[in-house]
């Protein structure tokens, strides 16, 4: 595990063992890593980085990628159908090797489900759908979520040194690209919403003969009074001409 740098939500990882990725592998997955971020929406992003990690991660038979949000789970992308089995059980048992992962900045590599003694509950059923070796990374830690790319194999030490070496390039990559594209989105909503506001704002002004700080006012005072986001208040007013008030 490495020491986290604060206020940093993307830090490079290091395997199970504390290795840090080896440079030739870096060179292999600079094109890789020109393609994620030439992603551009959330969704291609997510399937892309699941794709690569089957790809490219030897030993790999099939990858998803884990979003914990507060106390719920969800499987965001996924190989295939046995990923979101997989998922599951670590959701409903509350352990396993993608939620140590996401929580804490570390990789965390299991090579023998039937005999690794850390996820009891998880181990057993997880082993029953035919998966033994497991590698987790942490993809990126916000405030309040986490994310987590997970790997599956269903031979027992299916993953070794490269393995790991490469996952953990590709996750941090993936983890640029995602915060890339999470603060991306932010802006646009934020830009997108101080437009409608903005238009709000011109049609109450043209309307009542008002002064803009003046429309503003009537766009918060209509807002509290029917416990509404302001950006609310205004699409509805954009897109029927009337303001919101509470209904009697």
């Amino acid at each position: 595990m490495v020491t986290e740098a604060r206020g940093d939500p993307v830090r490079q990882a290091v395997g199970s063992t504390g290795r840090s990725a080896e440079p030739g592998v870096a060179r292999q997955l600079s094109e890789l890593a020109r393609e994620l971020q030439a992603d551009i929406t959330p969704e291609a992003l997510l399937k892309h980085i699941v794709r690569a990690a089957v790809t490219e991660v030897p030993g790999a038979q099939c990858a998803g990628i884990t979003l914990v949000t507060g106390k719920e789970f969800s499987t965001t992308a996924a190989s295939g159908e046995l990923v979101g089995r997989i998922d599951r059980v670590q959701y409903e048992t509350g352990e396993g090797p993608c939620l140590d992962a996401a929580r804490h900045h570390e990789t965390v590599r299991c090579d023998d489900l039937q005999a690794d003694t850390r996820w009891p509950r998880f181990a057993r059923q997880a082993a029953g759908l035919g998966v033994l070796s497991v590698l987790s990374f942490q993809l990126f830690a916000g405030d309040d979520s986490f994310g987590a790319l997970n790997i599956y194999a269903e031979n027992a030490a299916a993953f070794g040194p490269d393995s790991e070496s490469t996952g953990i390039l590709l996750a941090s990559h993936a983890a640029l690209a995602m915060t890339a594209a999470r603060t991306e989105a932010g802006l646009l909503t934020a830009l997108d919403s101080r437009e409608m506001i903005g238009q709000a704002k011109g049609i109450l002004m043209e309307r009542h003969k008002i002064t803009g700080v003046e429309a503003f006012g009537l766009l918060i005072a209509s807002s509290q009074a029917v416990n509404r986001k302001l950006r609310d208040i205004a699409e509805h007013l954009v897109a029927t001409g009337e303001l919101l008030t509470p209904s009697r």
